[in-house]
């Protein structure tokens, strides 16, 4: 036993119990020895004294076995609770790397979606841009048409001023054609009497009197109180005078000096009748 725990290091509340251990076995041993030199000394005692004695050294030694026994089965229990103390700590120690280990991993996955995710986002808006950039090509605008403030379809309003740049640039008869198609794309759209109205002035303009008149007179009793409405019946009494029929025109003008009195048409209306009333041109 006494080689066992030469073998242990003392360090520690261990290295202090096994020392005391050690003490304690010696002290049993030292007893021990003065129970086997008793018989040598024992003829300097009486029988009766030598017994007593041997009985005083034994029950001593018996005493000291066992405290001795006591003290090794705490040390034991102090022992085996420091080694379960210190196997829990090592384990705990080996679960807080474990987890730090775990934390880092994490961190890491983390640091991945994190990214992963911020790309989703940027994707997502840079979609979500474009798709708006597209929807907006298609969605109705608001625009200002004859003092009024209406929503239109982007194509149709590309559909109209395209039309209306043709008629400009001076070729009628591609803007009548092009006015012509917009009506019949549009049907119910709000630029449907500009429409109208150009078509006319696209006919007068190729010197089509009678398809201008037809067309200005259709728009004018559709759209009565439309701002071009004297400049439209305007148009009319000018066919009219340059198909020759004179008293139609006369009417014509007429109309547009009483019905749009103060405007720009009437004052030209009742210049074209005093024209009307002189003479009328040589052909």
């Amino acid at each position: 036993m006494r080689h066992t725990l030469t073998m242990i290091p003392r360090r520690g509340a261990l290295g202090r119990a096994l020392l005391a251990t050690r003490r304690a076995a010696r002290a049993a041993a030292a007893a021990a020895l003065v129970v086997v030199a008793l018989p040598a000394h024992a003829q300097l005692f009486s029988d009766d004294e030598a017994r007593r004695a041997i009985l005083d050294v034994r029950s001593r030694v018996e005493q000291l076995q066992r405290e001795m026994v006591k003290r090794i089965e705490d040390l034991s229990t102090r022992v085996e609770r420091l080694e379960q103390t210190t196997r829990g700590q090592f384990e705990l120690q080996n679960q807080i790397q474990a987890m730090r280990q775990e934390i880092a991993t994490l961190r890491g996955a983390l640091e991945v979606q994190t990214n992963e995710l911020a790309k989703t986002q940027r994707g997502q808006r840079d979609l979500a841009t474009e798709l708006d950039a597209r929807i907006k090509r298609f969605e109705p605008v608001a625009v200002s048409l004859d003092g009024k403030q209406v929503n239109v379809d982007q194509n149709e309003r590309r559909a109209y001023e395209a039309a209306l740049a043709t008629f400009r640039g001076g070729d009628f008869k591609g803007a009548q054609v092009a006015f012509q198609q917009f009506q019949t794309a549009y049907p119910q759209s709000p630029y449907g009497p500009n429409a109208l109205y150009w078509t006319g002035n696209s006919q007068y303009a190729q010197k089509d009197n009678k398809g201008a008149i037809a067309t200005l007179q259709a728009f004018v009793q559709r759209h009565p109180d439309h701002p071009r409405a004297a400049d439209a019946l305007l148009t009319v009494g000018n066919a009219q005078v340059d198909l020759g029929d004179r008293k139609a025109a006369a009417e014509t003008f007429r109309i547009v000096t009483e019905k749009f009195d103060g405007s720009g048409a009437a004052q030209t209306a009742r210049e074209r009748l005093v024209t009307l009333s002189g003479p009328a041109p040589k052909r």
